[in-house]
């Protein structure tokens, strides 16, 4: 599963920034964050657009472009969970997640 989510590319949904609709270099968003019943923070990603569920904006990114976004600009963030609305999801803690990158 390691080696898998090193080249994933996931659905990550965001919140967009830019005061235009087209996506141009000055294109700004940042991750929409989810937290969980113990008050953590987690950045949601999606195997499929079948797994979203109510949030309206989202990009195609791979998993090692994440890391480095987060590393670049870190926030108080936990981790990132994979599909979190799913009986299959999977929650990684932000070092093990940026570590896997490493």
């Amino acid at each position: 599963m390691i080696e898998e989510l090193k080249t994933s590319k996931l659905i990550m949904p965001v919140e967009i920034e830019s005061d235009n609709d087209e996506i141009d270099e000055s294109f700004r968003f940042r991750p929409v964050k989810i937290m969980d019943e113990n008050k953590k923070t987690f950045i949601p990603l999606y195997s499929d657009d079948s797994e979203v569920h109510g949030h309206t904006s989202a990009i195609d990114i791979y998993t090692k472009d994440l890391a480095n976004m987060i590393e670049d600009n870190p926030e108080n963030i936990n981790g990132v969970v994979i599909n979190p609305f799913s009986k299959f999801n999977v929650e990684l803690p932000m070092d093990s997640f940026l570590k896997i990158f490493k």
